[in-house]
């Protein structure tokens, strides 16, 4: 195993501190980064970890490299905040000290116990040079504070040093999501064995002490490799496992499955996989509850800064609540206290977009707003029919939401939004009787992330266009696309 010589906690901590403030003082103005979005304030950003209300504040760590604008290095970054969209950049909670951890502190959660704070994280070792992908030693372990802020890693880690044998491999063992039921604590983790993917549980009386409990769920073959960032909690009378399995599809998935976990033999018996963004990039989602009981998320957007060009990369999304609906199916909507970054509002009444022109709006346009159109479907007789946003005065660059109506197919295209990836990605709509489909937009000068009919399903993505590509226009295809309304706010 490695060793980090005599750098400890502090002094590790103190060092990216100060690769972070130089990064800060070099970094140049870029109008793509995002304004309104929990964002690094230099360098990496990847996994949520540690949501939790405490203390009458949020707390929002997240997977970090103070070094460079691509991953490595891996410490927990630390942000709070009263009202959920405004953001305190704290110092940086765990850094690479201990010969556990050495190579990384990877991804976890946060509990509050008798007052203080416990993040529960993965620690990381490489045992060959080369590291990525199976090279690797990880180790569940703890730190505590009393204040929220200074962290002190606990001297018995790691606290799980491997997982049953027969259950799961010492490599790919990680993502702690810890929470209280009764009077037992719980754990989930991601797991893998024999190449395929799996979700296990254990279970301690101490925080301290944990001992296996049970296989939750485990791939069948079809489901991947290697299940991270499993989440399991309560909502709706119902019990939501989040996952992310890797190597069921080409680009990064997360999903759920609704089920009923039995807290005696845990068992969890559940539905289906589906997903939880229809976007291009959304990944390692975590939950927390608030003061309020609402069951709120963050999810990362990665990208990939480095190739950009960026001295910054990758950004949370905005926070989102959780709700179950009557097919027990999750409905993803902005978090209320979104809201406060409204500016002035501009809004229009019911209008007909033909297709001989583009339609624009006065003052509805710029690179960070909140846009809702709504539409009536019943009257609308165009094939095809959305908004382009982001788009330049010759059209050469543009960012297509729109409705396939012969598929009933929600698209997200991205292969005129500039630079970086492009690509088209689609969600087809749940069959009822409403005959209206609503597009809620918040777009961040870079951060695109739509939201279908009241939640339905949320479609999250970077784009990437020149600075005066700001146009907002409606088109139809074939005939009609009846609005019914149309509501603008510029991001304050």
């Amino acid at each position: 195993m490695k060793q980090l010589g005599v750098l400890g906690h502090r002094d590790a901590l103190e060092k990216a501190e100060e690769a972070v403030e130089r990064g800060v003082r070099t970094m140049p103005n870029d109008p793509h980064r995002p304004q309104a979005h929990a964002v690094p304030p230099v360098h990496w950003m990847n996994d949520p970890n540690g949501l939790i209300y405490y203390k009458g504040e949020y707390h929002l760590f997240y997977q970090f490299n103070p070094y460079g604008p691509a991953w490595g290095t891996i410490h927990w970054a630390h942000l709070k905040s009263k009202d959920l969209v405004h953001w305190e950049r704290l110092p940086i909670a765990l850094a690479p000290s201990e010969t556990y951890d050495v190579d990384g502190c990877f991804s976890g959660s946060a509990v509050e116990h008798e007052g203080k704070l416990y993040l529960f994280y993965t620690a990381n070792v490489f045992t060959t040079p080369v590291g990525i992908p199976d090279d690797l030693l990880q180790t569940q372990c703890v730190a505590v504070s009393k204040d929220g802020v200074t962290f002190e890693k606990l001297p018995n880690n790691p606290i799980i040093e491997a997982p049953p044998e027969h259950i799961g491999q010492t490599n790919h063992f990680r993502d702690p999501k810890v929470w209280k039921h009764d009077d037992a604590w719980y754990m989930v983790l991601g797991a893998k064995k024999d190449g395929r993917g799996k979700v296990i549980a254990y279970k301690s009386k101490d925080l301290l002490h944990w001992e296996f409990f049970q296989v939750l769920t485990e791939s069948d073959g079809t489901m991947g490799y290697m299940h991270e960032c499993p989440d399991l909690f309560p909502l709706g009378g119902k019990d939501v496992l989040l996952l992310c399995p890797e190597g069921v599809q080409s680009t990064p998935l997360s999903g759920y499955y609704v089920g009923e976990f039995d807290y005696e033999t845990g068992r969890y018996a559940h539905g289906p996989f589906f997903k939880l963004d229809y976007g291009f990039d959304f990944y390692a989602p975590q939950t927390f509850t608030d003061d309020r009981g609402r069951r709120l998320l963050f999810g990362w957007m990665p990208m990939d800064g480095k190739a950009l060009g960026k001295h910054w990369a990758g950004s949370m999304t905005l926070p989102r609540e959780l709700t179950l609906d009557g097919d027990n199916l999750l409905r993803v909507r902005p978090a209320a206290e979104v809201e406060a970054l409204r500016g002035n509002r501009l809004a229009h009444g019911e209008y007909v977009v033909t297709d001989d022109r583009l339609h624009e709006f006065s003052g509805m346009e710029g690179d960070a707003y909140e846009l809702i159109v709504t539409y009536d479907l019943s009257r609308s007789t165009a094939f095809e029919f959305g908004l382009l946003l982001r788009a330049s005065e010759d059209g050469r660059e543009q960012t297509v939401l729109a409705y396939d109506a012969a598929a009933g197919e929600v698209t997200f295209d991205r292969t005129l939004s500039g630079a970086g990836k492009q690509g088209i990605s689609a969600y087809r709509l749940r069959r009822d009787a409403s005959d209206t489909l609503e597009l809620r937009v918040f777009l961040d000068r870079s951060t695109l992330e739509l939201f279908v009919n009241d939640g339905e399903a949320a479609m999250t993505g970077f784009v990437f266009p020149a600075p005066d590509s700001r146009g907002v226009r409606h088109f139809a295809k074939g005939g009609a696309a009846a609005i019914t309304r149309i509501d603008f706010w510029k991001l304050k």
